[in-house]
């Protein structure tokens, strides 16, 4: 048995300044509601996100860099949905079929308008 009992957040980067870009993006095409960030912690910028039990800290990097593979995958409701309401907002999207069990969609940004944090992010929808 694994001393570690669930996972309790995943913290992402972001660059300074860019609050409002992630607010966009995390809670106007996500749906994901904003959490007040932490008094002791809100000086350093940043803010955090949840959608039930998952939550996911936006914190500022010096020097900023978008991943180019390391991401968080999401279990969405509607796979389908989600992903034309992103193409919309002129994010790519993008299917993956390698995994066996999953059906597997991601998105990369195409504008930085949408203030997304990382240059992709996999959202698994359902078993095949």
């Amino acid at each position: 048995m694994s001393m570690i009992a669930r996972l309790d957040h995943i913290q992402l980067a972001m660059a300074s300044g860019e609050e409002e870009k992630a607010r966009t993006f995390w809670s106007g095409l996500l749906e994901m509601e904003e959490d007040v960030n932490p008094e002791r912690l809100a000086s350093r910028g940043g803010c955090w996100f949840r959608a039930g039990e998952v939550i996911v800290p936006l914190g500022v990097e010096e020097n900023f860099v978008p991943q180019r593979k390391a991401h968080p995958a999401f279990c969405v409701e509607n796979l389908d949905g989600l992903a034309e309401g992103l193409a919309s907002a002129d994010c790519l999207v993008g299917w993956d079929e390698a995994h066996p069990n999953w059906r597997f969609g991601f998105i990369r940004l195409i504008r930085s308008e949408t203030g997304l944090n990382l240059s992709r992010m996999a959202m698994v929808f359902e078993e095949k």
